[in-house]
């Protein structure tokens, strides 16, 4: 379960509650961060300043870090003592060596400089300041160059009040950025630049977001590789999403531009808790002129694995853990999670020219790993057990008596092991005491080399289908569930079913309600 305070939990059940959503949708130039040369800056704090990050897409500092300027090193629990080594403290962006005078007036004024090895256009301009402590410049320019180096556009900012800007462009064709800061908001500080986007940043609230919905799911065998998908609809009504809009939007939506959905509840008057429902890469869009709604589907980076396609993985031996490591490599994904166990599971690497994405998924299986994506969009790999419920669903928060189902009971599973591409043998589990039932056949995963690891992989895949109550619940929903978290469920008939979450779908339309698929053994 993603942590939350109790105050979450208690709002969360209570029998009124309110809940919140928000996403933000970073409309960016997808294709400009990776051309970043150089991000030069002119002076650092040599302990805190990590400049490479201003480009991280992180815009929240890790930790509330203690230094030596007015009123940020009280002793009240709410700061914490930075590290020596830089990469300790998480997330700090740049820090300015100097600081402001007790006006907020930097001398001279502080610049971040970020040249790129081409040509970019994009909607706006974001920098995110110090959101952690609701600090930021008041006085600020942005100026973008050419290929010459001659000046494009120039914005000053005055009077600013936001953590996260967002400058409403259009920027076109630019080759270097430059962010100038005049002023800051408190006395005696330095400047504090989490990061700096290259597109317009919007953070939709409820006031805009018509409904979201979100779908995750996980196969206990990874037999099936479903990916998140979420989906949303905002207001409108300015019309900036209109194709005919030459001011608007649309010109500058690409695929694989990050939306971050999250769902709060109120914890105490006015103030919210927010829980990610996920990170995702725009896929599609959709808005009808004239139309008073524009609605967006959004996926992980499991979708784009599909588009890469490897063979011959390695020469010789290797783990598991190595060949994902390779195959995440090769696609340009740096967000993944390796059971530790697959270092230890070997492969001759055997495999035909094959998407990506099924390639992982044959890894998950031979290493008896179940395959899913976090909320942060880390595709993870990992040998979900069983364990005492973390939670529960009760009737008090159900509408009605959870369906169940029974999946069929499996006879034999079959599994063939290749020694080379063109011959395999097969290793064969019985379950013990069935008489009749489904057979099981596992015949194409070439990264199955033994019949050893054919048998292992075969029992797996028959314990794994023990599990074959399915339950299923409509609820009001709690987003801090997440997928392999092992609840109980209360019935009509006795003690509460314990099984694991499969599946989880989210609606949100004002109010805040959910759909949860587990699996358990029969009782």
């Amino acid at each position: 379960m993603y942590p939350t305070s109790q105050a979450f939990k208690d709002a969360g059940y209570a029998s009124t509650r309110n809940a919140t959503a928000r996403v933000m949708f970073d409309i960016s130039d997808v294709s400009a961060v990776a051309d970043v040369i150089d991000n030069t800056v002119t002076t650092e704090h040599a302990n805190l300043s990590q400049k490479a990050q201003v480009i991280n897409k992180k815009r929240i500092a890790s930790y509330n870090l203690a230094t030596l300027e007015q009123d940020r090193f009280r002793l009240d629990g709410t700061f914490s003592f930075p590290d020596a080594l830089p990469a300790n403290n998480g997330e700090t962006g740049y820090v300015s060596n100097a600081l402001c005078g007790a006006d907020g007036v930097f001398s001279p004024a502080r610049t971040i400089a970020i040249t790129f090895g081409g040509l970019h256009s994009s909607a706006g301009i974001t920098v995110t300041f110090d959101q952690f402590n609701n600090e930021y410049a008041t006085d600020f320019n942005i100026s973008t160059y050419n290929a010459a180096n001659a000046l494009i556009k120039s914005v000053d900012v005055t009077g600013n009040t936001l953590a996260l800007y967002p400058l409403f462009g259009p920027f076109d064709n630019y080759k270097k950025i430059i962010v100038t800061i005049n002023k800051w908001s408190v006395g005696n500080r330095r400047a504090r630049v989490l990061e700096v986007d290259f597109g317009y940043v919007r953070l939709y609230t409820d006031n805009e977001i018509i409904r979201l919905n979100m779908v995750e799911e996980m196969d206990m065998t990874s037999g099936a590789l479903p990916s998140p998908e979420f989906r949303f609809s905002v207001d409108n009504s300015d019309r900036v999403f209109n194709i005919l809009n030459p001011a608007g939007y649309v010109k500058y939506l690409q695929q694989r531009q990050e939306v971050v959905a999250e769902i709060g509840f109120e914890v105490a008057p006015n103030i919210f808790e927010f829980v990610p429902v996920g990170r995702y890469l725009l896929s599609e869009w959709a808005s009808e002129e004239g139309s008073l709604l524009a609605s967006f589907t959004a996926r992980t980076n499991l979708d784009l694995m599909a588009n890469y396609f490897m063979e011959s993985l390695v020469p010789s031996t290797a783990t598991l853990a190595q060949v994902a490591i390779l195959v995440f490599n090769y696609c340009g994904i740096k967000n993944f999670s390796i059971d530790p166990a697959l270092n230890s599971v070997m492969t001759s690497g055997l495999v035909k020219k094959t998407d990506c994405r099924t390639i992982i998924q044959m890894v998950a299986i031979a290493g008896c790993c179940n395959i899913f994506v976090t909320r942060d969009n880390v595709i993870t790999l990992k040998r979900v057990a069983f364990s005492a419920p973390a939670a529960g669903l009760d009737f008090d928060n159900m509408y009605t008596e959870p369906k169940i189902e029974l999946e069929g009971v499996v006879k034999r599973v079959d599994v063939n092991y290749w020694t080379t591409l063109e011959t395999s043998g097969t290793s064969t589990v019985t379950a013990a005491g069935v008489d009749s039932g489904e057979v099981l056949k596992l015949e194409e995963n070439t990264l199955i080399n033994s019949s050893a690891a054919a048998l292992t992989v075969a029992n797996w895949i028959l314990a794994q289908r023990q599990y074959r109550a399915k339950y299923s619940a409509n609820w009001r929903g709690d987003p801090s569930y997440e997928l392999g978290d092992v609840i109980s469920i209360e019935n009509s008939y006795g003690s509460s079913m314990t099984a694991m979450i499969t599946k989880t779908e989210i609606d949100y339309e004002g109010y805040l309600q959910a759909r949860t698929e587990a699996k358990g053994a029969v009782n």
